[in-house]
């Protein structure tokens, strides 16, 4: 008989989505009486792999459909997680962590929790279904013995989203697809070398813990943008608001209009920070008359983030009180492997 060594502490989330819903006759819903099935799950893949477990389950206040996520409903699961991981279990540390989640907002909850943790030095694993688990064709015990497996491999701490038979790097998954069972993609690799969040501000994301989620979101670039609705987004999101761009991070926004609100948010504090649309390549401001613009009035270059890590990453960094040179010094770090930064090319 193989010698299962000692029981690995675990800690399982269960947030609901597809995973553990129901037909409730006007469509799916999510339950919250998951237990018996989350704890039959648990002792299927430990017993399929070998790996004893001493295992909790934790639930956030709500369980939800994922669609119907809010400004602070991932970093309450952040918090959950290390509120619990400071307890421990058994009188021992937490060793992993299991999240399941609807995919709806998965890689939004997995990159958040990627830069609110980015002080805990542990495997945390995200997982979901596209079709709930007990009906016909389900993905939902396939994508979670495979979490279950990533967990227990003694592989290096950070956040990873496991779908689909693909382990990727929280900080830059995004969804793919409604409907495949490989609905999740990372179309750019963790970057490397990873700078670290450094003692600092590993404190200040531990020290806000609980703190109210700033109130961080996104503008998508379309041609004609009116400059009312780029001063709505500004003012519907104070804290920080990501502009999705064109290219290499330029958009209709170069009009007098449009400039003098960038401006005044720069001038009030709300950091503006620039990304691109595209799968490949990376925010250069400077390169083009029209990002130039943007950057003289204060906007913030966002290398190659996607867009669920830029939000993300600023929320999480607002939360732990930077601001200015500070923030701008922060977003321009690698903190957790999310963003490569562009070299210049050489003139000549």
């Amino acid at each position: 008989m193989r010698d299962r060594g000692p029981a690995t502490r675990l800690l399982l989330v269960y947030c609901g989505g597809t995973f553990g819903m129901r037909e409730t006759g006007v469509g799916l819903a999510a339950q919250t009486d998951l237990g018996d099935v989350l704890s039959a799950l648990v002792d299927a893949s430990s017993r399929r792999h070998g790996r004893p477990v001493d295992w909790r389950l934790a639930v956030p206040r709500s369980v939800i459909d994922s669609a119907a996520a809010g400004h602070g409903t991932a970093l309450e699961i952040a918090d959950l997680i290390r509120e619990r991981v400071a307890e421990g279990i058994s009188d021992g540390p937490v060793q992993a962590v299991i999240v399941v989640h609807g995919t709806d907002t998965l890689a939004h909850s997995a990159a958040q929790t990627a830069f609110a943790l980015a002080d805990l030095a542990i495997p945390i694993v995200f997982t979901g279904a596209q079709r709930p688990i007990g009906t016909p064709a389900s993905d939902a015990e396939r994508n979670f013995d495979d979490a279950f497996r990533e967990a227990m491999s003694g592989g290096e701490p950070g956040v990873r989203l496991v779908f689909g038979g693909a382990a990727l790097p929280a900080c830059r998954a995004v969804k793919r697809s409604s409907e495949a069972f490989d609905a999740f993609v990372a179309r750019r690799p963790a970057a490397r070398p990873v700078d670290g969040v450094g003692a600092e501000l590993a404190a200040a994301l531990a020290a806000c813990a609980h703190a109210a989620a700033p109130r961080v979101g996104m503008l998508t670039m379309v041609p004609g943008l009116p400059a009312e609705l780029l001063q709505a987004a500004l003012d519907a999101f104070p804290d920080g608001l990501v502009l999705e761009c064109y290219g290499s991070g330029t958009g209709p926004l170069v009009g007098s209009v449009h400039l003098a609100a960038l401006r005044r948010a720069r001038d009030a504090g709300t950091p503006v920070l620039a990304i691109t649309r595209c799968e490949d390549g990376a925010v250069d401001l400077p390169r083009y008359a029209v990002g130039a613009a943007m950057a003289a009035v204060g906007v913030i270059g966002g290398h190659d983030l996607t867009a669920e890590a830029a939000i993300a990453k600023l929320r999480a960094l607002r939360r732990a009180g930077l601001s200015g040179a500070e923030l701008r010094s922060a977003l321009d770090r690698n903190l957790v492997g999310e963003q490569q930064r562009r070299v210049p090319a050489a003139a000549g």
